[in-house]
């Protein structure tokens, strides 16, 4: 490593000056951590300025643990699958609802639900 200069007032002044810019902008991006005091914002224009390094420890991934208690069962002991309704009350609710449709009313007013026989006068004022 090179010999550190000594400093000189008028040097001093001037990184004085410097130094409140630096923090200064450092504050206008909200970064109040990084903020250097006069003597390690001297190092840091020297070029001896060493900062802390942070480190993160890394997390080490677990296997989850399955706990096996009959107060508690798993969802796939049940014969119904993961909406609450098996197949065959799905499949009939599908068969009865192929045979109606929703329209506007003829009022302009909410929707009504209408056979599919009758969707000839839905919407019309009979």
């Amino acid at each position: 490593m090179r010999k550190r200069k000594v400093l000189t007032e008028k040097r001093r002044i001037l990184l004085k000056t410097e130094h409140r810019a630096y923090n200064k902008r450092l504050r206008e991006r909200y970064l109040h951590s990084a903020q250097l005091s006069f003597d390690d914002y001297v190092d840091y224009i020297d070029g001896y300025y060493k900062g802390s390094i942070q480190t993160q420890s890394v997390k080490r991934y677990s296997i989850p643990k399955v706990r096996e208690t009959e107060e508690i069962p798993s969802l796939s002991a049940f014969k119904e699958s993961a909406t609450g309704v098996d197949w065959l009350k799905h499949k009939e609710k599908l068969e009865i609802s192929k045979q109606y449709t929703v329209v506007p009313a003829y009022n302009k007013g909410p929707y009504m639900v209408v056979p599919v026989e009758e969707l000839h006068t839905a919407g019309k004022k009979v």
